[in-house]
């Protein structure tokens, strides 16, 4: 089963010394089984603070968050994979894509064969002796979803995942990205400050406020899952609309 995502008058409070924070107010969507998507929103606007909502990190607030009828808290089928990558240093590519699967106590056997799997599958099965200093960032970044993909979940949260990458690398992670997601149908939320990134790979697009956050504008995307949309006007025409709309916001 593929992830189904509710969210329902979602807000997010913090204190900061005396102050009172909403950081998220009256977030609505739904992202249906397989679909991509990504969000969009002026720095600042509660995107990292509503994954960590999902991803089941951050308890504190009100309204529904569900997927597949189950609270963050409850589904352990969600990933999450962060701007910095979230590798530890210490451990070689192959310890580090394994380390969920052992948490989750599967058998060791069973460990081996599926990281041998994704490893292959991600073309980094050559690189797993390697430690992650001893890789480049687009390598760095295969090695996060290789960790993501080997537990297999229902929903697959990605914050900021390529900006540090330079801008060919970027494509060709996005390539990939754009290749797993066919082949899988994961649901996917994709936080990105990059425009073009965004029309190339949400079929739904998310448009957030400035702080407090919420949704602005939601709009579906025919042009996602188009490996030659970079080269199309509407591809460009719709890139400038999500433009003016977070420049008015």
């Amino acid at each position: 089963m593929k992830a189904n995502l509710t969210i329902e008058s979602l807000r997010v409070d913090y204190k900061q010394r005396d102050q009172q924070i909403t950081a998220l107010n009256d977030v609505n969507f739904r992202l249906a089984y397989g679909t991509s998507a990504s969000l969009i929103g002026p720095s600042g606007c509660g995107k990292s603070t509503l994954l960590n909502v999902l991803a089941g990190l951050n308890r504190n607030y009100r309204g529904k968050v569900l997927l597949n009828g189950e609270s963050p808290q409850e589904n352990d089928r969600t990933a999450l994979i962060l701007q910095d990558y979230g590798l530890l240093p210490w451990k070689t590519v192959w310890d580090n894509v394994k380390l969920g699967l052992q948490i989750k106590g599967m058998a060791k056997k069973e460990c081996e064969i599926k990281t041998e799997e994704i490893l292959r599958k991600l073309g980094l099965l050559d690189l797993r002796k390697r430690f992650p200093n001893q890789l480049s960032g687009g390598q760095r970044q295969r090695v996060a979803i290789a960790r993501s993909l080997v537990l297999e979940p229902e929903l697959l949260l990605m914050d900021e995942p390529f900006s540090s990458l330079d801008a060919l690398t970027r494509e060709e992670m996005q390539d990939l990205l754009l290749r797993l997601w066919q082949e899988t149908k994961l649901t996917i939320l994709l936080v990105t400050h990059n425009i073009e990134e965004a029309v190339f790979l949400g079929q739904k697009i998310f448009v957030m406020s400035t702080c407090p956050g919420t949704i602005i504008r939601e709009l579906e995307n025919p042009l996602a899952g188009d490996y030659s949309a970079r080269g199309k006007v509407e591809f460009w025409e719709m890139a400038a609309s999500l433009r003016s709309s977070l420049r008015r916001s």
